[in-house]
């Protein structure tokens, strides 16, 4: 194994993180402020409703349906269905079945993934947990489960030299990781919005009114609206940069939850992120002008819309109980810069030395679903590469869930297109009793925590080869011989 200090790190860039807890920042700023008859305390008064954008951006029904998985024996099925097309007349299909079963009353789960021809079964993987062990096994390459226990995994990383792993992993911490408290809001509030305020002008608020469609649906509305320069928008910024670097109680949250994603000391210590903030102005360049307009209609904010120049365009709708948040961002990068995370640069960079992606997303939440479109354009010179992702999260009904999920990723290659669909459905029903479920342990689980890195390392890679060896040969009898050769190189490699 090699033996280099490695660490442990989701892979989200900082900038996104960053970006993601201002946004929630910005929703809570504004939530304890009081109106009055002016243009600016309007504004602000009508500004401060869109707070509940929060309720959207943290997906209270993925929140409810694990607390529903959590406290309830339930079963799943599910269907997963793999199209791959090349150009408009070769096609090529597959489809992948998921039975779970969770019994609340001994905390074990068991899942069958089952790779199937028509109705035939053809290759099976299974997964289960009990207690803190979790393991997976395929019976076509050894006849136990291969797992790991969650616990002591700081000197489990440590003996294979990874770093910054926590002790033990609890996956509720990831779901609510950007929630924030009540006295942390305050404190927000306190702290930053006299900094925002104070760069802001009185005469540069503006009223209008102004008539608007949401959902096909005509609203008169009066328009509150600031326009920002780019001058004011880098005060502001660099005005509350500066402020976080003495501000111990939100250096230590956003510390906290950089740590939980995985990063090590350089962004989780909150002496080396005081450092970061400091290279990050002094390489923060803004060039575009910031433009907020809020929509009230019989006192309601109904819309707010915030435009970045061009590199933003980020709609929130709000009506009766339908909320729908929009966002239009482009991302300008270096082509020559690597894969460097920690590094916000706005600027708007040459076009010899950049590539531009675009994310469009789409988030619309009602009673019984919530939907989510993102589309995600890798470089906005090639328009026929991009990946479209669909999710709908079912409210929980009658003790049953319905979830459905699709992907297709488009890509060319030697001029020609392809097309890889992937669509995944699946109910979640509470059920009194399920089927007794195995425990798992060191008689029927191979553990890693149980062997020394050097006898695991030889067990492991023996067993991953096996596993892509019997998957190759199962995609040759589907047909799928460019599956199978890309898992066969995979092997080599």
């Amino acid at each position: 194994m090699n033996n280099s200090r490695r660490s442990i790190k989701i892979a989200i860039p900082v900038p996104i993180i960053i970006i993601v807890v201002l946004a929630i920042i910005i929703a809570i700023i504004f939530c304890v402020l009081n109106s009055s008859e002016s243009n600016e305390e309007l504004f602000w008064k009508y500004f401060a409703q869109a707070g509940d954008i929060t309720q959207v951006i943290l997906n209270d029904k993925l929140n409810a349906q694990e607390n529903f998985k959590q406290t309830n024996s339930y079963t799943s099925n599910g269907n997963i269905a793999v199209i791959l097309t090349q150009g408009e007349v070769s096609s090529k299909r597959f489809n992948v079945s998921t039975n779970v079963r969770h019994d609340a009353n001994t905390n074990r789960t068991h899942a069958d993934v089952t790779l199937k021809n028509g109705e035939l079964d053809v290759f099976n993987v299974s997964y289960a947990n009990s207690n803190d062990i979790y393991g997976i096994k395929c019976d076509e390459v050894f006849g136990s489960y291969v797992g790991i226990q969650n616990s002591n995994l700081t000197a489990l990383g440590a003996s294979y030299g990874i770093n910054n792993v926590p002790d033990t992993i609890d996956k509720n911490e990831y779901v609510n990781l950007f929630e924030v408290t009540d006295t942390q809001k305050q404190h927000i509030t306190d702290i930053y919005l006299p900094i925002i305020m104070q760069h802001i002008d009185s005469e540069l608020y503006e009223k209008t009114e102004e008539n608007i469609e949401i959902n096909g649906a005509s609203y008169n509305t009066n328009a509150y609206k600031i326009n920002l320069t780019s001058d004011n928008v880098y005060a502001i910024i660099v005005d509350c940069i500066n402020t976080l670097k003495t501000d111990t109680e939100t250096l230590m949250m956003i510390s906290d939850k950089l740590s939980k994603l995985g990063f090590g000391t350089e962004y989780a210590d909150t002496a080396n992120l005081v450092q970061k903030l400091d290279e990050i102005v002094g390489q923060l360049q803004i060039q575009d002008n910031l433009i907020i307009t809020v929509y009230e209609s019989d006192e309601t904010n109904i819309r707010t819309n915030i435009v970045f120049g061009s590199k933003a365009n980020i709609t929130y709708d709000r009506i009766g109980n339908i909320s729908n948040l929009s966002a239009d961002i482009s991302y300008q990068k270096n082509i020559n810069e690597g894969d460097e995370e920690g590094v916000i640069d706005l600027n708007t960079l040459a076009q010899t030395s950049s590539t531009t992606a675009r994310f469009i997303i789409n988030k619309t939440i009602n009673e019984n679903t919530t939907i989510s479109n993102i589309q995600i354009i890798p470089d906005i010179q090639n328009l026929e590469e991009n990946i479209d992702i669909q999710i709908n999260m079912g409210a929980i009904q009658n003790d049953n869930i319905t979830n459905s999920f699709s992907i297709i990723i488009n890509r060319i290659e030697n001029e020609k297109q392809y097309t890889t669909t992937i669509t995944y459905n699946n109910n979640i029903a509470k059920a009194d009793t399920v089927e007794e479920i195995e425990e798992l342990s060191g008689n029927n689980t191979a553990i890693a925590n149980n062997y020394t890195p050097e006898q695991f390392d030889i067990f492991i890679k023996t067993w991953t080869s096996m596993f892509i060896d019997k998957l190759s040969e199962k995609m040759n009898t589907l047909g799928l011989e460019e599956i199978a050769n890309e898992l066969e190189q995979i092997n080599i490699e």
